[in-house]
């Protein structure tokens, strides 16, 4: 389902790039950005952060066509490879490694894709592949079990409260497995707990 946000049309805008399963792409998406306005003032992140996150969302298993196992990797080659319409090339390089760091190996000065970046916006990428792996985390049976997230802060570490109408149990999982980058770049443990609709919880009960 296409939502309508600024961000994701100025990606949708930007050029088209495949994905096998674009619902789950928009969900992420979806997420990714849920996420980023809830962190942006705590963390202090730029608003242009916002429509790289979102293109990179979109974008993010674009590379499946050429391989799964290694789809990240080419999902970096894929976004390069086509003009992006309102992006300048710089910002097009930030887009594709966050897409590229989505999953698998973590950003790193060693990774040719990661060294052509401008130092200043270093820090930035590793800031959205963080939030972009655990929003992938939380749509991980491509089946928007998650239908949204609201974040609390606490003393040392922040809660994600995955909102459902089920129990999302691999989405819990997977979603916390990933926060490895979040915690190492924002320097906070997160905990990623279901919060399912009551009207569901009773059916459970029944």
């Amino acid at each position: 389902m296409l939502r309508s946000d600024p961000s994701l049309e100025r990606a949708r805008a930007a050029g088209t790039i495949e994905t096998p399963d674009p619902e789950h792409s928009e969900h992420v998406a979806f997420l990714a950005l849920r996420l980023f306005d809830q962190l942006r003032d705590r963390f202090g992140l730029p608003p242009e952060g916002r429509d790289y996150l979102a293109a990179a969302a979109l974008w993010h298993d674009a590379g499946q066509f050429r391989s799964l196992a290694e789809h990240h990797r080419y999902s970096f080659d894929r976004i390069m490879a086509v003009p992006l319409k309102g992006f300048d090339r710089t910002e097009q390089l930030a887009i594709a490694n966050i897409a590229r760091y989505h999953r698998a190996a973590e950003p790193s000065p060693r990774h040719p894709q990661f060294q052509r970046l401008p130092y200043a916006l270093r820090r930035l990428v590793e800031q959205l592949a963080a939030i972009l792996r655990i929003a992938e985390g939380l749509d991980a049976s491509h089946q928007q079990f998650v239908e949204d997230v609201s974040v609390e802060f606490n003393n040392g570490y922040i809660t994600i409260h995955a909102r459902s109408k089920t129990y999302p149990t691999l989405e819990v999982e997977k979603a916390q497995a990933r926060a490895g980058l979040f915690r190492a770049v924002f320097g906070k443990d997160v905990l990623v707990l279901p919060e399912v609709d009551e009207h569901a919880r009773e059916h459970v009960r029944r």
